[in-house]
């Protein structure tokens, strides 16, 4: 992947903050110091997921935590990792953001955001296939968006580079992102846990009893 390094700027001080808070300063300042290299390191082995892909800040994102959690030469316990990791998301800036989206108001809106995406994959999957893979069931539900994903290249690269056992807490972040816009998450399967397919529900929280 190219390497950008907007991401690492805007998310290393709110990963060394929470680290400092809840495990140490000393900690802290190992996982931001070695994890700047580390960083660096993980995008140059990765994946190209092609340019103008709407998902391609998923694996950014995903790789600055990934990142900070090998700088602190993995002390931190992937749970404890997954604390941080929604210290971050629950952070103001963050909030903030995915706050300007209600899911009450616009329950539609992650499946308008994965349909842009499956237009993206359907003119350059071909040139960039390591890529994720997005099926729509409209029938499910009622209510919200449904839609899964066959293939996840976070997934297929974490356990390429042997920390696969950092997954299921990047997973974690989904439900927290859904939380902030509003919205919840009903999720019974996920690729890193073994299963065929990442599986997102997504409701607006208002509503009590979902179909």
């Amino acid at each position: 992947m190219k390497y950008i390094g907007i991401y690492w700027t805007l998310f290393a001080p709110m990963i060394k903050k929470s680290i400092k808070r809840r495990f140490s300063e000393e900690l802290a300042d190992q996982a931001i110091r070695q994890g700047k290299a580390e960083y660096r390191r993980l995008l140059a082995r990765a994946d190209d997921l092609g340019p103008g892909n709407p998902m391609a800040m998923n694996a950014y994102f995903a790789y600055v935590f990934a990142a900070a959690w090998l700088g602190s030469g993995k002390k931190l316990m992937p749970d404890e990792m997954a604390l941080v990791m929604t210290d971050v998301l629950e952070g103001r800036v963050v909030r903030i953001f995915f706050g300007l989206t209600d899911l009450n108001r616009k329950p539609e809106k992650w499946e308008r955001e994965m349909r842009k995406y499956e237009a993206w994959f359907a003119a350059h999957g071909r040139e960039y296939p390591v890529n994720w893979n997005v099926q729509f069931d409209e029938s499910r539900h009622r209510d919200g968006s449904f839609y899964y994903f066959t293939r996840c290249p976070i997934c297929e690269f974490c356990q390429r580079e042997g920390i696969s056992e950092l997954m299921p807490a990047l997973c974690s972040t989904d439900e927290v992102m859904f939380r902030l816009q509003h919205g919840k998450l009903y999720r019974n399967h996920t690729i890193a846990k073994g299963d065929g397919i990442c599986d997102y529900w997504v409701v607006g929280d208002k509503i009590s009893n979902p179909q």
